[in-house]
């Protein structure tokens, strides 16, 4: 114990102290760098939230016991990576609004005293437009919604308000939405808002692509026209190529076409007269008759006509008899009107390209490799008929067909398929981002261990079996060392009670210690040649000194 003691008063209590703290410190560094590597990153649980809804999620996650930290205004909250979703279906369960929208909730907990008619309005458009946005948020490929829905009011001396309008900001996190998917969008806007028609809501999305113009009828947007002519160019090389393939065998054939799709909507309406076709379409009769029965004198006079109370003059019975009769006949010339709606999506132009394998023959005893032959023309006239009745090519509006064999490069295939097999690689952002943080804490624990550590053991082992020198007084002198830092450094010079000595002092000392030296030497000397000149008395004199030890 009383060695240990000493040489903990050689070795010294300050700089023992100063490498205790240094390790700790060191320590400390790795053990917090450990940690903060070995648990998951924070990542976005929910931004641009209202503070009201911030301060309910934040209560609930702090009830669930999940750790959480808010950022700027306190609208944007971040959790551990690994639970990000655990958040997210406690909240949805929980009912809290997570759209950073407000709804119809709204009105739970406000007073109409002292509210205009303005802010009436306002409030319920405002619960409108979050009611939408949630709604459009729960669909399928939707990460985030906007609403905006314009409601004009009717003004003076107007006979009716016009009609509203809507638009749509929805956010796809990459993905892109198919026709009757921005169609649904539009008709659910639609219905939710009196008089307002699917055609005039817009939706965009969050890369600044009109999905939907707002005064367009029903046509193709850019978006829906690229997503047609992929779709109508996809399903005819999958016809195309599973023709041929079951001809030339699987992996032989390689087919692109190309699509030219009219995207405009077009009405005709044409109306056409028949002479021919003549058809009564009313008849109308009218007829009239009339006689005339006045008498006429025949012309005679007699005596007795003459005589009082005679016969009177005689007369002869004549008439006349007419009669009138009209008929009208209309007639209706047949007509037919025909109205043609031409939808946009028509092709307009096809090309079609399949290049075809040859033979390959394996060899006769499967130890050669197998030889090459190409295809017939009539095979390929085959082929190319085939093909045109696959997909209706026809000349008239300009389609191309081309089939031509060509030699496979066949060897870059299995190296291919070796490639896409393999998923070992398949790294996500967030494992290298994992990756990097731990290649960093590995080379700064490197670094500490053999600059920081390693020197610091070294001075203290060093140091502690310094070899004593001998002083005046009893006391000890260090001897020279080299350091492994900084090169060659001086010992340091422990006085009587232990205590460290300051350069000065050691100086003094080594030059004490340097005469004391050189006075030993020539004693030595003395001696040495005292033994050589009178070796028998030095022979007794040693005999003498065993003979009493």
């Amino acid at each position: 114990m009383g060695g240990f003691t000493g040489a903990l008063q050689r070795f010294g209590i300050g700089r023992l102290a100063a490498i205790l703290g240094v390790a700790a410190g060191v320590t400390a560094v790795l053990i917090f760098l450990m940690m903060r590597v070995g648990q998951a990153p924070d990542a976005l649980l929910y931004s641009n939230l209202d503070l009201r809804e911030a301060s309910e999620i934040t209560a609930a996650l702090d009830a669930g016991g999940i750790k959480y930290s808010s950022k700027g205004d306190g609208s944007t909250i971040f959790v551990s990576r690994d639970q990000v979703g655990e958040a997210r279906l406690m909240l949805a369960g929980k009912g809290l609004v997570t759209s950073g929208s407000v709804g119809y909730e709204l009105f739970d907990n406000q007073s109409v005293l002292g509210q205009t008619e303005f802010q009436q309005n306002l409030n319920a458009q405002r619960a409108l437009q979050g009611e939408l946005q949630r709604t459009i948020m729960s669909m399928r490929g939707i990460t985030s919604a906007r609403v905006s829905i314009a409601m004009p009011q009717r003004a003076l001396f107007q006979s009716e308000a016009a009609d509203p309008t809507a638009a749509v900001v929805v956010g796809l996190g990459g993905r892109d939405l198919t026709g009757d998917q921005v169609r649904a969008i539009r008709n659910v806007v639609a219905s939710s808002v009196p008089n307002l028609k699917p055609d005039r809501v817009t939706v965009v999305d969050d890369t600044n692509r009109t999905l939907a113009a707002g005064a367009e009828d029903e046509g193709f947007t850019s978006a829906s026209a690229e997503e047609a002519k992929a779709t109508t160019e996809s399903q005819l090389q999958a016809r195309i190529k599973d023709i041929v393939e079951g001809v030339v065998g699987a992996g032989a054939a390689r087919v692109q076409v190309t699509a030219e799709i009219d995207h405009s909507r077009s009405t005709t309406q044409e109306q056409k007269f028949d002479p021919d076709g003549q058809v009564v379409r009313s008849t109308s009769s009218n007829g009239s008759t009339s006689q005339d029965t006045t008498g006429v004198p025949n012309g005679g006079v007699t005596a007795a006509e003459n005589i009082p109370g005679g016969e009177a003059p005689g007369a002869a019975v004549a008439g006349s008899t007419s009669q009138d009769q009209t008929e009208t006949i209309n007639y209706e010339i047949s007509n037919a009107t025909t109205t043609t709606v031409k939808e946009p999506g028509e092709v307009k132009k096809l090309s079609v390209s399949v290049a075809v394998d040859g033979r390959w023959t394996p060899a006769a005893n499967g130890e050669g490799e197998p030889t090459y032959a190409a295809r017939t023309p009539e095979e390929i006239e085959q082929i190319k008929a085939l093909v045109a009745a696959a997909v209706g090519i026809d000349p008239a509006r300009g389609d191309k067909i081309e089939v031509l064999n060509v030699r496979f490069n066949r060897d870059a295939a299995p190296a291919l398929a070796g490639e896409g097999g393999s998923s070992m690689f398949d790294f996500g952002r967030a494992d290298i981002m994992r990756g990097v943080e731990l290649l960093v804490l590995l080379i700064t624990g490197l670094l500490l261990i053999f600059f920081v550590l390693r020197p610091l053991l070294k001075t203290a082992s060093g140091a502690g079996a310094q070899g004593m020198v001998a002083g005046p007084g009893g006391m000890s002198v260090t001897t020279l060392q080299t350091s492994p830092v900084g090169g060659a450094a001086a010992g340091m010079l422990a006085g009587p009670a232990g205590q460290l000595m300051g350069p000065s002092d050691m100086e003094q000392r080594l030059d004490i210690a340097r005469i004391e030296g050189q006075v030993k030497a020539s004693s030595v000397k003395k001696v040495a040649d005292f033994v050589e000149k009178h070796p028998e008395e030095s022979t007794s004199i040693l005999r003498t000194w065993v003979h009493e030890g």
